[in-house]
């Protein structure tokens, strides 16, 4: 039996996934991909960053890299990440989190792996899907309002133009050559959950058996045999 202390861990890490999946924060980085960069007043520069960004999500095909989650709540999680381009993604949550999420390409999994629950939508439908699209093309749906530029990093702040109230997205690239180093989330509580990679290797092969989401009832039936 789990000591009071661990439970309420348990429950705040979950908690903490769920609060993040729900504003989009894994990759509440790429609503942006789906979206626009709405570029109107900025300079020849900040448009010519603008399209780099562009073209840098286009050109991914694989990902993996260790993350780290923090938010301003005081909760904390770390695991794994891979992306395949289009359609599929998977973030492993290190213990004490028992949180999966993944897309096969057409369907969107989040899965509690201690409780053996799960809940599936059309991958199309959520935000994450936008992550895994076969192209990105920069619109008018998101609002770009600030470019800023330090010490190699870019910084790109940006907001929906339909539904402010969602909140705010940076992502932080670092720059020449640019990478994708961490995203910044803050919601319209104020709530900022901050999301970093680590080490990221681009270009894997990686095998079709990181899509597919746990299926509990053959683990179930496994055991018994």
């Amino acid at each position: 039996m789990k000591s009071p202390l661990a439970s309420r861990r348990r429950q705040g890490h979950i908690n903490a996934m769920r609060h993040l999946l729900s504003h989009f924060a894994i990759l509440s980085l790429l609503t942006f991909l789906g979206c626009s960069a709405h570029a109107q007043g900025f300079n020849a520069q900040d448009k010519a960053d603008i399209q780099r960004v562009e073209r840098y999500f286009n050109g991914l095909t694989t990902v993996r890299s260790t993350f780290l989650q923090a938010s301003s709540t005081g909760h904390v999680a770390q695991g794994m990440f891979w992306l395949s381009r289009p359609g599929r993604l998977r973030f492993e949550y290190e213990e004490p989190s028992p949180i999966l999420i993944t897309a096969d390409g057409l369907w969107l999994t989040y899965q509690d792996n201690e409780l053996q629950q799960t809940t599936q939508i059309p991958l199309f439908t959520s935000p994450l899907g936008v992550l895994v699209d076969d192209a990105v093309v920069l619109g008018e749906d998101l609002v770009v309002e600030t470019i800023t530029r330090q010490s190699n990093v870019l910084r790109l702040r940006l907001r929906q133009r339909d539904d402010p109230e969602q909140g705010v997205v940076t992502l932080v690239f670092q720059d020449r050559p640019l990478s994708l180093k961490q995203w910044v989330i803050e919601d319209a509580q104020g709530i900022e959950v901050k999301v970093a990679l680590l080490n990221p290797v681009f270009g894997l092969e990686l095998p079709a058996s990181l899509w597919r989401p746990n299926d509990f009832e053959r683990q179930a039936d496994d055991v018994g045999r």
